[in-house]
């Protein structure tokens, strides 16, 4: 340890202070030979005014008493001992002062006489035989102090590793001369300056498995343990003990004024923290990294009802803050609650279990307004009706004939397995005529991301490709027919068959279709070969326009990284963005996979624990909406940052326009490089936000405020230097390439029943 000059190892280490009773022989010439050595000490003398209290407590019935009458009652009391040999002196090594204070059990009488009768004399009593151990003295300084300042109990345990750094300093109750300190030495200190005769002791190492049996047993059983410590190894390894010996748990989380009660001693058979840490004991925990153990920690804390404004900071801690914040005035209201429960549960006047929240946000607040609330569903679902009034104004061109219905049912099949934006699947279809109809249904793509429904086309286009390659290889021809109506887009295409075929050349990836998917694993970056990227130029070339780029330099990773994941940052600060995330794409439970048929599995999303966990706590909008007023944000990087940096390459497509027919166009590209790529055991990753947002920024119909355009704007001229296209070239699509294994899950699709209609 780095002693300060002039400073002792025992001055910075006492914890606790000394006593001397004069009227002792002993004591007198050890207080004299205190007094020889430190002639500087500070001498406190109120033993007056403390005799003032005492008298003044034993004679409730007397009111105002005047001064004569109390030194009166001080002469009868004291029954002519020595003044300056009454009570007994404390000498406090840390602040060099020597006090004069009654003796013990006059002392607790006058400290505690304003408890009666919230407290009654013999619940007093009661109260000074028990033990409470406290695991944690950030948080657990408040409480020990507010325990201490009512005397809940007459022996305090106090386990902390830590020592006061000036960050504690806002909610932790000491002065800057103590940093560096143990913070439990802080806290004993606290304590013997306010009550002297309260038994603290300190274990400077925390809990560990070494110590845990003394802390809990040594010298009498806790009868109440209090625990507000991170480490989710305590958190649990204690509970296991308190359990096992029956002891009563008491945690304060500071947020919300959440407090947490298990009666172990009442409940010997109850799971810890209610069941919310199924799974985990002493043993198994050791185990886990800090990334696994993240979605334990948010699953037993109750990620969905914790504050807005914690949340938010979660998802900035190592971003823009350090770790999660704490408040003094939650710190505080922590010290208040835990004693006034501790002391009922040691008293027998409480007895249950459970998680209980004093939210002053909520209890002192503003009236309610009706507030608006966003709503970003966009346009009803298309009926049957409404497909076939779009499909009466379409003016039939050419002949088409019939097929099968084997061969058009395979046909529909290998259209609904097309790629669509957050697999949103925003499509129908209706046969009639000999004639297939396909239907842009906006009411699943309207989104912030479909600016002017390019992504949309991208999706239509792949999967106006997937039919001409099914159909080819069932031996028939395809004539399109693309944007029939002028004024309604909805209507995409119509559909003519032949079943004369023309020769397509790549009818080989006509069994890829089934098995094409989005591969998001991250693995060791491995560059892909010369002849496969070529291959994957090629391809994309044998669509008109279309051009294929590719970027497979570390410092090209590197500048796509950021552009990427800036990107995604802005779309999930947005409100819309954040809407068309967590409401309409995103599916948490395999019920709403289930239920819905669409959207994206984040179980297919191959993230770590800490990002799904985030993940989670980012559904609350209002936590989202608060970083965006604060202009952060950047913990939502994380999530694709590392699997940008370790792709074998980034692929862009281009056309030489970005009108509905260059997506759509371009999207037909997109579908042939990445059935070629699963073809040749690649794995492929849209990463495409980037395009549709900056065709958004580009518009006159932005959405972005004034720090989102500057972001933008900033991402924009990025992206524009990294591609240097010609002037007459745009990107319409972006994508990962890697060697990565085949994923576990894929997306699901809606059932044919739902999209596909028939009318003869």
């Amino acid at each position: 340890m780095l002693l300060l000059e002039n400073q002792t190892t025992t001055d910075r280490s006492f914890a606790a202070p000394l006593f001397f009773r004069i009227y002792l022989e002993e004591d007198k010439n050890s207080l004299q030979e205190l007094l020889r050595q430190k002639p500087d000490i500070i001498i406190c003398d109120q033993i007056s005014t403390q005799l003032d209290d005492l008298v003044k407590s034993k004679h409730p019935e007397i009111k105002k008493p005047n001064r004569a009458t109390l030194d009166q009652l001080k002469i009868q009391h004291l029954n002519n001992n020595n003044l300056q040999e009454y009570g007994v002196w404390i000498y406090y090594p840390w602040l060099n002062r020597l006090v004069h204070a009654l003796d013990k059990e006059e002392f607790i009488e006058v400290r505690t006489n304003r408890n009666r009768y919230k407290i009654t004399r013999e619940e007093q009593d009661l109260l000074n035989q028990k033990k409470i151990g406290i695991v944690g003295l950030s948080v657990g300084q408040s409480i020990a102090l507010t325990i201490a300042m009512e005397r809940t109990c007459g022996e305090l345990r106090l386990a902390d590793f830590d020592t006061a750094e000036l960050s504690n300093l806002n909610r932790l109750r000491t002065g800057i001369h103590n940093l560096g300190l143990s913070k439990t030495v802080i806290a004993a200190r606290e304590i013997a300056e306010i009550d002297p005769f309260l038994t603290v002791k300190i274990f400077n190492d925390g809990l560990t498995k070494d110590n845990i049996d003394q802390f809990f047993t040594a010298d009498g059983k806790l009868d109440l343990l209090i625990e507000v410590c991170d480490g989710l190894d305590i958190k649990i390894e204690s509970r296991f003990k308190a359990k096992s010996l029956g002891i009563p748990v008491v945690m304060d989380t500071n947020d919300r004024g959440m407090l947490d009660v298990e009666r172990f001693d009442l409940e010997p058979d109850r799971p810890i923290l209610h069941g919310l840490a199924d799974g985990l004991d002493p043993e198994n925990i050791k185990d886990l990294s800090n990334e696994e153990k993240i979605p334990y920690i948010l699953k037993m804390i109750g990620a969905e009802q914790i504050s807005t404004r914690l949340k938010a900071s979660m998802l900035e801690v190592e971003q823009s803050i350090n770790t999660w914040p704490q408040l003094a005035s939650s710190v505080v209201l922590g010290g208040a609650l835990t004693t006034d429960v501790s002391r009922r549960i040691l008293l027998d006047q409480y007895h249950d279990s459970g998680r209980y929240y004093i939210d002053f946000e909520d209890m002192i607040s503003d009236r309610k307004t009706n507030a608006e609330t966003h709503q970003y569903d966009g346009p009803a679902e298309l009926t049957l009706t409404d497909l076939e009034k779009l499909s009466a104004k379409y003016l039939p061109e050419g002949v088409s004939h019939k097929i099968a219905e084997e061969k058009l049912e395979k046909i529909i099949q290998a259209a609904m397995l097309a790629p669509s934006g957050g697999n949103a699947q925003p499509w129908k279809f209706l046969y009639q005529d000999n004639r297939l109809f396909i239907f842009h249904d906006i009411h699943y793509s309207y989104s912030l991301l479909d600016y002017n429904n390019l992504g949309s086309y991208i999706g239509f286009g792949a999967m106006l490709e997937n039919i001409q390659i099914v159909s080819n290889d069932l031996g028939l021809t395809v004539t399109e027919h693309l944007l029939p109506i002028q004024d309604d887009h909805r209507l995409i295409a119509v559909l003519s068959f032949d079943e004369q075929p023309k020769k397509n050349e790549i009818v080989y990836l006509a069994p890829i279709i089934g098995t094409r998917l989005t591969n998001r694993n991250v693995t060791e970056r491995k560059l892909i070969g010369d002849d496969d990227t070529a291959a994957l130029q090629s391809i994309v070339s044998t669509i008109p326009n279309a051009k294929l780029h590719i970027f497979d330099e570390e410092a090209e990773l590197h500048q796509f990284a950021e552009i990427l994941t800036n990107t995604e940052r802005l779309r999930f600060l947005h409100p819309r963005g954040h809407y068309d995330t967590f409401v309409k794409e995103l599916r948490f439970s395999q019920e709403e996979i289930e239920e819905s048929g669409d959207g994206l599995d984040v179980g297919t999303l191959n993230m770590k624990p800490s990002e799904l966990a985030a993940l989670t706590i980012a559904k609350d909008p209002k936590a989202i909406d608060f970083l965006r007023k604060m202009e952060q944000g950047h913990g939502f990087k994380k999530i694709s940052n590392e699997s940008v940096l370790n792709a074998s390459s980034i692929g862009v497509i281009s056309m030489n326009g970005h009108e509905p027919l260059d997506f759509l166009q371009g999207g037909r590209a997109l579908e042939r490089v990445w059935l070629e790529a699963n073809y040749r055991s690649i794995s492929f990753q849209p990463i495409s936000q980037i395009v549709f947002m900056n065709e958004l920024f580009l518009s006159e119909e932005s959405e972005f405020n004034n720090y989102e355009r500057q972001e933008m704007k900033d991402i924009s001229q990025k992206f524009s230097n990294i591609l240097a296209l010609e002037s007459n070239r745009y990107p319409v699509f972006v994508f990962r390439l890697t060697t990565s294994g085949t994923p576990d899950k894929r997306a699901l699709r809606r059932s044919i029943d739902k999209l596909f209609f028939t009318k003869h």
